[in-house]
């Protein structure tokens, strides 16, 4: 794609960006209004419209009529330019939303993930693309970026898959190229867990400043963690991977060293595996185990009572380090109410510290979200930003 603004300096791509970060935020408004917020000249402001508006990427919303003096034109973000799409790559499910670029989403699919695994899984990722541009009424060509949620580690080098045990059969393939060759769109890749922070925090339109955490129990245990608006990766792109706390279980037993000891005891299977030692039939899903929770059965109250023990130290642990605001819990597992509560109630027994704790509000959709969002992001700082200066990767104002 060629350059928004290749012609003009820095300054100039700068009024660009200035004058795209009002209207994605703000929604419309008119030069006069645009030069007062950004401190544009009207001269400067006239031939960044006009750029903009030849572009294709803002059009005329309609007309401000005051008491004295002409009607002004406003402008808004013209969200039919272009399209994200953002995928999350799941052990058991695959989802895939689609967002317009001024950050609204227009579409969402999902399927059961093939259990053959491996290429088949990738295969699944491009025919739900095509599956969802086609409910949407959308040719291929609008899509403008991609960003693909994966467990675990992506070596940017060889496009690998590491620290991701529930998909281990995709550990000797190049799913970054596969995963390019079939979306036949610019893909950029995050960690599942980070994206499911990313969605959380894009949702709640919260402070850009200050720290956050957002935890995740599902089928594995992961943290994201955000400072001032941006992921904290670490030197490897690993922090926050805490499922492999020794935490819950024997961490020098084998497959804790392979898969994480507090995985082990609080991911799905470990769920699992205490309520049957607590008497429970086997065979029961984590989903039915909070039912009989409910329910008031004995083997499911002590499984979700020592599951959220286990959480509640997670908090604690994850507290001390990062000093957080506050902690989002999310996943299918983390982000139930019962066990929120639990967390809550539990949490000052075991720190001086007990930190503001919220259950996620997108649940199972967060990390589809959030890639959505870090598509739009990088979608933004490739039209819009300086192309001189270092790529921001901002996320994008909140939903709409």
């Amino acid at each position: 794609m060629d350059d928004l603004v290749a012609p003009t300096r820095v300054l100039r791509q700068l009024s660009v960006q200035a004058v795209m970060d009002v209207l994605l935020r703000e929604g419309s408004a008119s030069r006069a209004g645009l030069s007062r917020v950004t401190g544009l000249s009207k001269q400067t402001m006239s031939e960044v419209i006009r750029v903009l508006t030849e572009r294709g990427w803002v059009r005329e919303s309609g007309m401000i009529s005051g008491g004295v003096g002409r009607s002004a034109v406003r402008y808004e973000v013209d969200a039919t330019a272009g399209y994200v799409l953002g995928v999350d790559l799941g052990s058991s499910t695959i989802r895939a939303t689609i967002a317009n670029i001024a950050g609204a989403i227009v579409q969402h699919g999902e399927v059961a993930a093939d259990p053959q695994g491996g290429m088949q899984l990738i295969g699944q990722i491009g025919a739900l693309k095509a599956s969802i541009l086609g409910d949407a009424g959308l040719s291929a060509d609008k899509l403008l970026q991609a960003t693909v949620a994966i467990p675990g580690v992506m070596n940017p080098r060889t496009g690998r898959l590491s620290l991701a045990p529930n998909l281990d059969d995709m550990g000797t393939i190049d799913v970054a190229s596969a995963i390019r060759q079939v979306l036949d769109v610019k893909v950029t890749f995050e960690n599942d867990v980070n994206a499911g922070a990313i969605g959380e925090y894009w949702e709640s339109h919260r402070s850009s400043e200050g720290h956050y955490g957002f935890i995740s129990i599902g089928t594995g245990v992961g943290l994201g963690i955000l400072v001032d608006g941006k992921l904290l990766r670490g030197a490897a792109q690993a922090a926050g991977e805490v499922g492999y706390l020794p935490l819950g279980s024997d961490p020098f037993a084998p497959l804790s060293v392979e898969r994480g000891a507090l995985e082990n005891a609080l991911g799905a299977s470990g769920i699992s595996t205490r309520y049957l030692m607590a008497g429970g039939p086997p065979g029961t899903t984590v989903r039915d185990i909070f039912d009989r929770y409910n329910e008031g059965q004995r083997a499911a109250i002590v499984t979700i009572e020592e599951t959220a023990r286990l959480a509640a130290l997670l908090v604690a642990t994850v507290t001390a380090v990062i000093d957080p605001e506050e902690i989002v819990m999310g996943g299918n597992i983390g982000g139930r109410p019962e066990l929120v509560e639990l967390v809550r109630k539990i949490l000052p027994t075991c720190t001086r510290r007990p930190v503001p704790i919220e259950p996620g509000r997108l649940g199972p959709l967060a990390t589809v979200v959030g890639a959505a969002a870090i598509a739009l992001g990088e979608l933004h700082n490739s039209l819009f930003s300086p192309r001189e200066l270092p790529n921001k990767r901002d996320m994008p104002s909140g939903r709409r």
